[in-house]
């Protein structure tokens, strides 16, 4: 998590880690960790994997290891050299997922069986694995059974496959400019760029009813209607 949202008065928590971790209030509320083993035998697995690049995400930083690639994706983040550096040098990170660069291999399937499940991009660029039975679905609605919302009247905004997930349980899905073709024919409503204010302009137009969002083709199914404004 940035530090500059980590400081913010206007957010009542924060859903991390692809769904898999829920703080609210200053409070953790749902978390899911890979154990140490797992931590050691996944990292043994992609030391002996020629060019995998797999990066440990914790709720603050990440740890890459990579294998003989040029590809650099996090220059700064601490490496992983060694299946024990999670007992001996990073023992205080708390690993809620995974992320891997490429499609995924029948070798990892058979790694993550029954151990992690894996949440795939269409794109095949990239895929998460998480703890089984975790998600962003499950993490809206325990966000939303925590704070007593019905989770009809969420609002859930998202840029890939991995939001697919959420979006199919959120009362309504918009998706950012830049989504991926399946996170944009998910959704109901488009807005900006991630970094240009599009999520900023979602909640103007959905909470505050100042502004316009622009429909999907899902929502437009044939309509000349090109906007929406208001709640």
């Amino acid at each position: 998590l940035p530090e500059t949202m980590l400081g913010v008065d206007y957010l009542d928590g924060y859903l991390c880690g692809c769904g898999t971790q829920l703080l609210l209030h200053g409070e953790e509320v749902f978390g899911g960790t890979l154990d140490r083993t797992l931590l050691r035998q996944v990292a043994a697995f992609y030391l002996n994997a020629p060019g995998r690049c797999c990066l440990f995400e914790a709720e603050r930083g990440a740890y890459l290891l990579q294998c003989q690639t040029d590809f650099d994706p996090w220059p700064t983040a601490p490496r992983v050299t060694a299946p024990d550096d999670f007992d001996t040098r990073f023992t205080d990170a708390r690993i809620t997922k995974l992320t891997l660069y490429g499609s995924i291999t029948p070798a990892e399937r058979a790694l993550y069986a029954g151990r992690l499940e894996p949440v795939l991009q269409s794109s095949g660029k990239w895929f998460e694995a998480i703890l089984p039975g975790r998600g962003k679905g499950l993490g809206l609605r325990r966000v939303c059974r925590q704070m007593g919302i019905a989770v009809e009247n969420s609002i859930a905004i998202g840029d890939s496959d991995n939001d697919l997930d959420m979006f199919a349980h959120a009362g309504m899905a918009v998706a950012m400019a830049e989504a991926s073709p399946a996170a944009m024919a998910a959704a109901r409503y488009r807005t900006g760029r991630c970094g240009e204010g599009g999520v900023a302009r979602a909640v103007n137009a959905l909470v505050f009813g100042e502004g316009c969002l622009d429909k999907t083709e899902k929502e437009i199914e044939g309509e000349d209607d090109k906007g929406l404004r208001g709640p």
